[in-house]
């Protein structure tokens, strides 16, 4: 079999890369088209799009000066450098790929990025330069998030490059499920969805004037300006997409070295990691709707925050030692972490759909944890009821029977919090830390060590649970806070005692529909006094 030289293969990662990228922006277009039903672009319009403006004239605007014009062509050479030095197609490091390591990489794309925000500016079009004002204040928060996404990768390999930690995680793949490793998962994919113009922070299938923000800033280029900063918009979306698979959550399937067939089965497996990618980033865009203008910077910030807290769980979590992966280990880490990452959202989020949607998610998440402990052998059959029970009341009749009494009551979907989301997230990160601090010397016993790393985590969730219900004096979102509390309890009690008995479970679940119950009672009372669904209109009724 041909064997090709390195100098081959690093060519022919920014080849793919240059080349697939088009292709990924095309079925995510397409995708989304499909399921909003509407005829939409088809799969390689980007590609016609990217031939038909470099035969356009260039049409500049009388303010624009040099910088102007090599604008398009730097930027792209800087997304077209960073494959040379990320893992794209080998698993060893190419003659290039040591030359940098992540904070490199993301210097090069936040200097590809600042090139056209000056561009705009030098345009001297009130449209561009808004929109060039809006990327820079909106990501001012990305580089700290990049920062500690790289802290934590360094404290796990004692090196910040991506080719390392990319050995790491297959060499151990404890390290992929560490709660601190799928935080910073989690704040990457925030990041990747902020840096690339996805919803919630803006609309790719909008109007200009929808999000005014990066198709704002080069809406007064044209022709083979245009033409390459569109395809440069591309090859960074797949290029961030590449280390989002590549070093942080599937570094399998790289070709180990330079045979052909191999190189090749990377390639496909580029595509296929992109294209899952992208699925994912298609559910969040037709899911959510954009958020308000003023409500972008909390997003970034809880994805900075989701970064810090990774860092403090790092310090805190305990050690793994020589523990090799279990199924039920993996699972009850991962499913304490996603559980968290509901609360968190619930208390980012002052829509009670929206909540009602996380904590239905959340319960899934749950029953899937019983399911995996009962398989696992951890315990027994009798689990296979509880996960049935949490999916048929927790995930569909409780919030489907809440959204109807809330309906049918015409309630305010919008809850207001008593402090502000960014403090109440920050106060929710520090009583995680506290968890996982207080609960360092804490040993489980007989059970692997994974499930000991997910018993702060399901301790955070209660103490989330609880900070939600003092935060929001709303009946609806005390109800929830009382829910998710319930489930990060039921998450706790899988990780200690995973042969619980069943009847306790259920008793656990019988506890919860007389809350539901009682809510109903309140909130029905309430509403006859017609008086604000807030728990604090009983210290009207007390006498």
């Amino acid at each position: 079999m041909l064997v090709l030289p390195d100098w081959a293969v690093q060519a022919l990662q920014v080849l793919s890369v240059l080349t697939l990228a088009p292709l990924i922006s095309g079925l995510i277009a397409r995708t989304e088209a499909i399921i909003q039903q509407r005829k939409g672009p088809r799969v390689l319009q980007p590609y016609h799009d990217i031939l038909k403006l470099l035969r356009k004239e260039t049409v500049l605007p009388a303010p624009a000066g040099p910088l102007f014009r090599a604008a398009p062509y730097v930027s792209f050479a800087g997304y077209a450098t960073v494959p040379l030095l990320i893992p794209v197609l080998t698993s060893f490091g190419l003659p290039l790929g040591y030359m940098g390591d992540i904070l490199a990489g993301g210097l090069i794309l936040g200097m590809a990025s600042f090139v056209i925000s000056i561009a705009a500016i030098d345009s001297g079009s009130p449209y561009a330069q808004l929109g060039s004002s809006r990327v820079r204040t909106f990501g001012a928060l990305n580089e700290p998030i990049v920062i500690f996404v790289v802290f934590v990768v360094a404290l796990t390999t004692h090196t910040d490059l991506p080719y390392v930690l990319g050995a790491t995680l297959r060499s151990s793949a404890v390290e992929v499920v560490r709660p601190s490793h799928l935080l910073i998962v989690a704040a990457f994919f925030m990041l990747v969805l902020t840096e690339t113009g996805r919803i919630p922070v803006e609309s790719h299938g909008g109007t200009l004037e929808f999000g005014q923000m990066e198709q704002g800033r080069v809406a007064e280029h044209s022709g083979p300006g245009l033409a390459f900063l569109r395809w440069g918009s591309a090859v960074k979306q797949l290029v961030l997409y590449t280390i989002f698979a590549n070093v942080l959550v599937v570094p399998w399937g790289l070709a180990s070295t330079g045979r052909l067939d191999r190189v090749a089965l990377a390639i496909a497996l580029l595509f296929c990691k992109a294209v899952g990618i992208g699925a994912a980033v298609v559910v969040v865009e037709t899911s959510f709707a954009k958020l308000r203008l003023y409500k972008i910077p909390e997003f970034t910030v809880a994805s900075f925050m989701l970064a810090v807290l990774a860092v403090v769980i790092f310090l805190f979590e305990p050690g793994f030692g020589d523990a090799h992966l279990s199924v039920f280990g993996a699972a009850a880490t991962i499913a304490a972490v996603v559980v968290l990452l509901t609360e968190l959202g619930m208390l980012r989020s002052q829509d009670v759909w929206e909540q009602l949607r996380l904590y239905s998610l959340g319960s899934t998440v749950v029953a899937a944890l019983a399911i995996a402990t009962a398989a696992s052998g951890h315990g027994g059959s009798s689990l296979y009821v509880l996960a049935a029970a949490t999916i048929a009341l927790k995930a569909l009749l409780f919030p489907l029977g809440i959204r109807f009494v809330l309906r049918n009551l015409e309630v305010n979907e919008r809850v207001p919090s008593v402090i502000g989301v960014p403090s109440g997230l920050l106060i929710a990160i520090s009583l995680s830390a506290f968890a996982f601090i207080a609960l360092r010397p804490i040993h489980i016993g007989g059970v692997a060590a994974l499930p000991l790393s997910a018993l702060p985590v399901a301790v955070s969730g209660v103490l989330v649970g609880f900070l939600l219900m003092m935060l929001r004096p709303y009946a609806p979102s005390q109800l929830l806070g009382f829910l998710v509390l319930e489930n990060a309890v039921s998450v706790a009690s899988l990780v200690i005692s995973p042969g619980l008995p069943i009847i306790l479970a259920l008793l656990l679940l019988f506890d919860v529909l007389i809350g539901v119950l009682v809510f109903v009672v309140l909130v029905q009372y309430l509403a006859i006094q017609r008086t604000a669904v807030r728990t604090d209109a009983l210290n009207r009724l007390t006498g």
